[in-house]
């Protein structure tokens, strides 16, 4: 591992702690359920992104009751990026975190384990003010990178793709809301950043432009969400886990045969706009629960993280490629029926 890996991957975790705190602290909503099978439920503790892809299958459970069907209390903390998620699930303040592709190279690396596919995203962008109508274009200038997010991430595959370093750039790297603000007031040249804060974006900016998607790496990468928990929860504590992923696959299926009724859920449950939901779930690509068991089982799934894995060791984010098996127990999601 080189000395620049671990300076850097070990001061982005630690920077959020502060910050998980006080999501923790303030951020915390709670599902008070009703007891399965004569039982007291189980508090869990489930770390969210307040959008669409991060947040649905919350929504669908609670009102779905899922939750309670399976013996579980949830106790809901919103992050604003996988990182911070997974920083929280060290420190017993999250027992599963949803995270974004961005964020996989935590698990990669030993600091998490994944419970779940969720979906896979279209949601990443490079952007750029009005004008800028290509990546070489913002050569000198300032771009905002969420850094260890799917949009970093993306920027990686962008710079790549054009022939680029992050050092024809000014990068400065920033939280995702204050990235929004510094773009609409003109600060930042361009972005890496992601809907909805995108659409936030578009508020002030109504004429950005879009250089990069993640449509653009179609062909060599996929790009899937998760929910993970910290190494070796599964196996300390299977009946949660198994429990946990009962619901997921439930409130899933529902997601996928109710998109409406989802939308719905998902802007009650972040007092959001239906019309703003409904714009986020365009970019989602989902998958039954039944077809994301065959896809964990038949090797699909690990040849995603290995792409990635790929492109995390380049970027300089893991030390080497791993056995995705070591961080994704795909028999335990298959063999978990719905609940």
């Amino acid at each position: 591992m080189s000395a620049s890996f671990s300076r850097r991957n070990i001061l982005q975790l630690s920077m959020g702690a502060a910050a998980i705190s006080l999501l923790a602290a303030c951020g915390a909503k709670d599902d008070a359920g009703t007891p399965a099978g004569g039982k007291d439920p189980v508090e869990i503790k489930v770390g969210y992104i307040a959008d669409y892809n991060g947040a649905a299958l919350m929504a669908v459970a609670d009102q779905e009751g899922l939750w309670a069907k399976a013996g579980l209390k949830p106790k809901y903390l919103p992050f604003t990026n996988g990182p911070l998620a997974i920083q929280a699930l060290g420190t017993n303040n999250v027992d599963v975190a949803y995270i974004g592709s961005g964020a996989l190279w935590l698990p990669a690396s030993g600091k998490a384990e994944i419970w779940a596919v969720n979906s896979v995203s279209n949601a990443d962008r490079i952007i750029a003010q009005e004008g800028i109508t290509s990546l070489a274009g913002l050569k000198g200038k300032k771009i905002a990178v969420p850094t260890g997010t799917s949009g970093d991430q993306l920027f990686t595959l962008a710079l790549e793709k054009d022939g680029l370093s992050r050092s024809d750039f000014e990068v400065t790297a920033m939280e995702p809301p204050a990235i929004v603000a510094a773009f609409a007031a003109g600060q930042i040249d361009g972005a890496a950043l992601w809907y909805p804060l995108i659409d936030s974006a578009k508020k002030g900016k109504p004429n950005l432009v879009e250089l990069f998607s993640n449509e653009d790496f179609i062909d060599k990468f996929t790009f899937p969400s998760t929910f993970v928990a910290s190494p070796g929860r599964a196996a300390k504590d299977k009946e949660l886990a198994t429990s946990f992923i009962s619901v997921i696959k439930s409130a899933n299926d529902y997601r996928l045969k109710n998109q409406d009724k989802t939308i719905a859920a998902t802007a009650t449950f972040l007092k959001l706009k239906e019309e703003d939901m409904a714009a986020q779930a365009s970019v989602a690509k989902l998958f039954s629960s039944e077809e994301l068991a065959k896809l964990s089982t038949d090797g699909t799934v690990n040849v995603w993280l290995n792409a990635l894995q790929e492109q995390f060791k380049a970027a300089d984010k893991i030390p080497a490629v791993v056995d995705p098996k070591t961080f994704y127990d795909a028999a335990l999601y298959a063999e978990t029926p719905a609940v």
